[in-house]
Formats: structure tokens, C-alpha cells, sequence
């Protein structure tokens, strides 16, 4: 899953731990402008049950945390 929010594209997966027990979902969040020499919010790991969730809930909670974590980055970077 892919997605572009205020500024940044961010790319995010879910995969079973080699156990199978829990989802292992990761999203990266990168720049849009190119700009290399700024930074932004860092990757993103969450790790949750599969007996509980299934992937698509455990994406799109990855996905709310990283629009939170962008929002609460431009909050800081205009402070």
C-alpha cells in the first residue's frame, strides 16, 4: 500500500513474522520534494496478532499512525 500525504509518499507493508503468529507491518516515510537534506517522521514498526487483526486492520492502523506521525511532525516543525 502506498500513499501520499502533506508533503510525503509514504509505503507500507504487512507480512506474517516467520512464525505466523503476528503480522510485522512496516511503512516508510519519504519526502516528496526530493529534498534529501531535511528530514521527516522516522519508519514506522508495528507488530500485532493475527489471531486478532487481519491485514488490511493492521494497515490501516499503520496507516493512521503515519498520517498522526506526519501531522505531528509539521505541528513541530512550525513551533
Amino acid at each position: 500500500m502506498a500513499f501520499e500525504y502533506r508533503g510525503f509518499r509514504v509505503t507500507a507493508d504487512a507480512v506474517a513474522d516467520e512464525l505466523g503468529v503476528q503480522w510485522v507491518c512496516h511503512a516508510e516515510i519519504e519526502r516528496t520534494d526530493g529534498n534529501i537534506n531535511k528530514d521527516g517522521p522516522p519508519a514506522i514498526e508495528i507488530v500485532v496478532p493475527r489471531a486478532k487483526i487481519d491485514p488490511l486492520m493492521a494497515l490501516s492502523a499503520l496507516e493512521h499512525r503515519a498520517r498522526t506521525d506526519i501531522d505531528d511532525w509539521h505541528e513541530r516543525e512550525q513551533a
